[in-house]
């Protein structure tokens, strides 16, 4: 329980709060009775606010050092969450873990909000989010900053995909790039609704040629899954295969795997004057390309590995038009039979 003490000193008056909190007194001043009063109201309430004063984690850990924690045991296969992290290590990087607020996430994710979309807002959100539920995990405390903000909108979702020419076209352009394995990569995230980094990430080990399928041990959403792969995939994989090591290795380095091979990909683009168009949206495109042919959207989600139907939600009007395709055909003349 908080108690309110009025201490009276040579030239003024201050307000002191005392309360206790897992056997640890913590005290703390106002010039204004008012500010005490309503400190110790918070108190009451805000249960965040009073571990943050207390727990030795909490008071002790710097921000930087929690985030290096966390990266250095976090074998996940979203390098997107890294650089986020790494982000709010730049805002919030010196102060104790506990010392950041709901108040000043909210007011960065406002001043982010200026140039990064209400999706990108949310990631940015999540990131930190899953810090603090990894020191909860850890330290078994019971803090979170992002806790209370809301979800932004997102209605900037993007759904481009490849046309029929395109398609053709873009084959055509990465089978003739100075980076060979291009033409294996595209048809792979076509054909699998995988995402960049998970491909990137594969290893020789992952793959079973009998089967036909790709083990991704740890995802973006922190599941395993398996790809199926197709007969031409499997083809154009045995061309590269090796015993060990990336399935997709630096030209230079074999050691690391090709993380930055956008300058053949944009090189490709180009030559095939393919416009507004992001490598992200191959795995539009394979969506779409099941929706349009009769898959539905529990079945797509299960390719592309989403979580919730809710973001398989947006190919919803393709699965609607070929349904409407399948009835016409075969009910439209029902009344003339």
């Amino acid at each position: 329980m908080a108690t309110l003490q009025v201490r009276k000193g040579k030239k003024s008056i201050t307000y002191r709060v005392e309360f206790m909190r897992d056997g640890k007194r913590i005290s703390k001043s106002f010039k204004l009775k008012k500010e005490a009063q309503t400190f110790m109201a918070l108190l009451l309430v805000d249960n965040d606010l009073a571990n943050s004063l207390t727990n030795h984690i909490l008071t002790t850990l710097n921000f930087s050092d929690a985030v290096k924690k966390l990266l250095d045991q976090d074998n996940g296969r979203d390098p997107s969450k890294h650089q986020r992290l790494r982000y709010w290590v730049s805002v919030f990087g010196s102060l104790k873990v506990g010392k950041v607020t709901r108040q000043q996430v909210k007011a960065e994710l406002k001043r982010l909000s200026n140039d990064k979309a209400p999706a990108t807002l949310n990631r940015y959100k999540a990131a930190l989010g899953s810090l603090y539920r990894y020191l909860s995990d850890e330290f078994d405390i019971d803090y979170n900053p992002v806790k209370g903000i809301r979800q932004y909108t997102e209605n900037d979702a993007r759904t481009r995909f490849l046309s029929d020419e395109e398609l053709s076209i873009l084959f055509a352009m990465v089978k003739q790039s100075k980076w060979d394995q291009l033409f294996l990569l595209v048809l792979m995230a076509i054909t699998t609704g995988a995402r960049r980094s998970e491909m990137l990430t594969l290893e020789w080990d992952d793959i079973n040629f009998k089967t036909k399928t790709a083990h991704l041990p740890n995802t973006k959403n922190g599941e395993q899954r398996i790809l199926t792969l197709t007969g031409d995939v499997i083809t154009e994989l045995m061309k590269y295969r090796c015993i060990g090591g990336y399935v997709f290795p630096h030209p230079d380095d074999p050691t690391i795997y090709f993380r930055n091979f956008d300058i053949h990909w944009q090189s490709a683009l180009r030559e095939g004057e393919i416009t507004d168009f992001r490598f992200h949206d191959l795995r539009h495109t394979c969506a779409s390309l099941l929706a349009m042919n009769g898959a539905s959207l529990l079945e797509i989600a299960q390719v592309l590995g989403h979580k919730s139907i809710t973001m398989t939600q947006r190919y919803s009007h393709l699965c609607i038009e070929h349904k409407a395709k399948l009835t016409d055909r075969v009910f439209g003349g029902i009344i003339n039979g």
